[in-house]
């Protein structure tokens, strides 16, 4: 390859001394200088990935547009002068056989690549028998004469040869397309591009030079177009195939050309219509085909430009499309922002993607759940802002400049869901520190209570048992009629009721019974009751501020029976079922339970442990008041 680079520049040299030669000049010299661009891309690409034969072809471009303008210009007197035009496509056909990573597999394709340059040959040939036919004739006629009645069949074939193999060559960069990988699929939208602005521009000079705005200048654009733009994408997609969004710029381009197309068939058919009604030299009728066009014109453009996104640029499409319709069912409440990191992972076909906010309370990262997270080390990472404030990373599990750009704006599409869920992380951080906090409070105050209970049972209550003791002692030793005794007895009786109603403190502060169990306590909760109950209560393994918590829950329904239902009894169900303690008072009573209203504290108290309670009232069907705790707390 090397070698080939070396005569090609050589060759090139020789060309463009030539050109000067010959006295071409000019904006004619200019366009064909630019021979050099394609020999130049061709060392790059040569030097920095040498395994690719597109190096090669490039400088074959650059061979063809600089030698055969040298050798025309050469030669312009001569029969040959003009017969070798069609050389200049084999640098640029070959091209298309060989790029990115050199021929297809298939003896086909080899057959191919040696058929570029003999159907060139053929045309020179035919051109080089047909020339003395010509109208003026070269000066120096061809040595070689054809009859005239087959010189045009003769040309005619060896063009539809030439055509025949171009659109095999073509046909090599769908097949390359279709069957490669997502490199390959990138590069070739790059060559894709270039030759599509070259077809562009092809199409333009044939317009040009038919209506007879300018001779063969015209066609000075589409040379710069394979000189330039041409080899300029090739050493880009060789090189840098992820430099820019190919994609979007593909479908922008396609979406704006058709468009234009579009516009100008209805300025056309406008104007005609009108010119119709109002001459054709009327400017109403020019101004009303601008107004008509202008009107359809960004309606056809979004329309359009929806439907090559799609078929063009449709990983995009889809992931916009995606995630669009994600927010949309965030929004809706169908869909929960925290599966945005899932989402992304989908649309962006990145199993590894992580999508991890700042945690500000521990200076570290937590991931969309809330989960304490990592950075993992040598992934590529890039910031989420909002409002201007970093609020965390989205980690990439495949990278490339092509992938960074898709996750920003994928990222950028997902801002709302993120943002939710990182305002509900706050929030659950913030519920989560208030009922921590109430449970700490309650176990606080119950252990406050079990103090105090034992305090009571095993202080002031023992001194007031052990004086009533000494006054009856002190009271043997007295006639009964002694107004002494009496005040003695009196003094007894006011003891006794003092310690009843310390025993009747301690009890509500916290039931001594709790000490044998919940069950134990809840049965002689039940045997006091004024109603018959029905109590089946499993031994629990329990807190103590569960336990307490659960027989409150029973003591202050079974008061609301009592006060309110007008019931003939009451059933208590107490049961465990795995990590939860189950609690359902049930009366027979009128229901419709005023006593609802009353069981703000009772409500606030079970939550306080992390467990909920609701209440069930129909009219004349009784009530039933159920509580689930979690058993530890």
């Amino acid at each position: 390859m090397r070698l080939w680079m070396v005569t090609a520049t050589i060759a090139c040299v020789g060309a463009w001394t030539g050109l000067a030669v010959a006295g071409i000049g000019g904006w004619a010299f200019a366009v064909y200088l630019l021979g050099l661009v394609p020999l130049a891309l061709g060392w790059l690409i040569a030097i920095r990935a040498p395994a690719t034969p597109a190096s090669g072809a490039l400088a074959g471009i650059a061979v063809s547009m600089l030698g055969v303008p040298a050798l025309e210009a050469w030669g312009r007197d001569s029969w040959w002068g003009g017969a070798i035009w069609s050389w200049q496509m084999v640098g640029f056909l070959i091209l298309l056989l060989v790029f990115p990573d050199g021929l297809l597999p298939g003896r086909r394709w080899r057959l191919a690549a040696s058929a570029v340059p003999l159907s060139a040959l053929g045309v020179t040939a035919a051109m080089t028998v047909t020339m003395n036919h010509y109208d003026p004739p070269p000066v120096a006629p061809s040595p070689i004469m054809v009859p005239q009645a087959i010189w045009m069949p003769l040309m005619l074939i060896a063009l539809a040869v030439l055509l025949m193999v171009a659109v095999v060559s073509v046909s090599a960069v769908v097949v390359r397309y279709r069957g490669g990988d997502e490199r390959v699929r990138l590069q070739t939208r790059w060559l894709v591009l270039a030759a599509g602005l070259v077809v562009v521009l092809m199409a333009g000079s044939w317009a040009i030079t038919t209506l007879g705005w300018t001779g063969p200048a015209a066609y000075n654009g589409f040379l710069i177009g394979i000189v330039v733009l041409v080899p300029s994408a090739v050493a880009v997609a060789i090189l840098r195939h992820d430099l820019f969004e190919i994609d979007k710029i593909l479908s922008d381009s396609a979406a704006w050309a058709l468009t234009t197309i579009i516009a100008a068939g209805v300025f056309a058919a406008s104007a005609l219509g009108l010119g119709s009604f109002l001459g054709r030299d009327s400017p109403l009728a020019r101004y009303g085909a601008v107004f008509v066009s202008a009107m359809i014109l960004m309606p056809v453009f979004r329309r359009v430009h929806h439907v090559t996104g799609r078929i063009i640029d449709r990983d995009r499409t889809v992931i916009l499309a995606g995630i669009v319709s994600f927010v949309d069912r965030v929004r809706d409440g169908a869909a929960e922002p925290e599966s945005v990191q899932e989402t992304l992972r989908a649309l962006l076909d990145d199993a590894h993607l992580l999508v991890l906010l700042i945690e500000a309370e521990h200076d570290g990262y937590v991931d969309v759940q809330g989960v304490p997270a990592t950075v993992p080390a040598g992934r590529t990472t890039l910031p989420l802002r909002t409002a201007g404030a970093d609020i965390g990373l989205v980690v990439l599990g495949r990278d490339s400049a092509r992938q960074r750009r898709r996750v920003r704006l994928a990222v950028s599409a997902a801002a709302l869901p993120i943002e939710v869920s990182r305002l509900r992380l706050g929030l659950r951080r913030a519920l989560t520190e208030v009922s921590e906090s109430r449970r700490r409070l309650v176990s606080t105050a119950v252990a406050e209570r079990k103090r105090l209970e034992r305090d009571l049972h095993d202080g002031a209550q023992q001194h007031l048992l052990a004086v009533g003791m000494q006054l009856r002692s002190a009271q043997r030793d007295l006639n009964p009629a002694d107004p002494l005794f009496i005040e003695l007895d009196r003094a007894v009786g006011s003891l006794e009721d003092t310690v009843g109603e310390l025993r009747r403190l301690a009890h509500g502060l916290r039931p001594a019974a709790l000490d044998d169990g919940l069950a134990a306590a809840l049965r002689r909760l039940a045997a006091q009751s004024a109603l018959p109950v029905d109590l089946r209560a499993d031994t629990v393994e329990t807190s103590d501020v569960v336990a307490a918590t659960a027989y409150f829950v029973v003591a202050e329904a079974m008061t609301n029976v009592l006060k309110h239902a007008r019931a003939t009894g009451i059933r208590v169900r107490v049961r465990q079922a795995e990590e939860h303690l189950h609690i359902a008072v049930t009366d027979d009573g009128i229901g419709s339970a005023p006593s609802q209203l009353s069981l703000t504290t009772l409500r606030d108290r079970v939550g306080a442990v992390g467990g909920t309670l609701s209440v069930t009232s129909a009219s004349h069907e009784g009530t039933t008041i159920e509580a689930v705790m979690p058993c530890a707390s």
